[in-house]
């Protein structure tokens, strides 16, 4: 019986005209992401939420009136996506839906004095979080990483 060979490896050296992984500036946004993202959800656990939900809560706490078309165009959402987060949201009482008063299609979203409570308490715990993560960061470093963040999704 004949075993299939496996073909034989050749040896390679770096080129060194392509990065390392280290050079990469994605590679660098998605550890601090995922650091972000980890300390952000155990903070949110405080208030029964999880980070999409809580944006969503809070783009209607920021903007009363707003409709779910405008949150996920304003997250970068899939709109199939929002409808069980509002559906979770409005459960727990968080906000009210009325009729927009001149297209009866569509739904304006408005938080409840518990809504706004929520979002305070979350937007607060998440504020602590950060103040661990970027405490190595000056006033001006953390203004300059916001600016330079935001230059890159908008």
């Amino acid at each position: 019986m004949r075993e299939a060979m496996a073909p034989k490896a050749e040896k390679t050296t770096a080129t060194p005209a392509l990065p390392g992984l280290d050079d990469l500036v994605g590679y660098h946004l998605r550890r601090a992401s995922i650091v972000d993202l980890q300390g952000a959800s155990a903070a949110l656990e405080a208030v029964r939420s999880r980070p999409v939900p809580f944006s969503v809560l809070s783009c209607i706490v920021e903007r009363p009136g707003i409709s779910a078309a405008e949150i996920c165009r304003v997250l970068g959402m899939q709109r199939a996506n929002i409808v069980s987060i509002l559906a979770e949201l409005e459960e727990r009482g968080l906000f009210l839906r009325e009729a927009d008063s001149r297209d009866n299609r569509i739904q304006r979203l408005f938080p409840t004095r518990h809504g706004q409570d929520v979002a305070a308490q979350g937007i607060e715990r998440v504020a602590q979080h950060e103040e661990v993560l970027l405490q190595h960061l000056s006033v001006e470093e953390r203004h300059e990483l916001r600016r330079l963040l935001a230059k890159i999704w908008q």
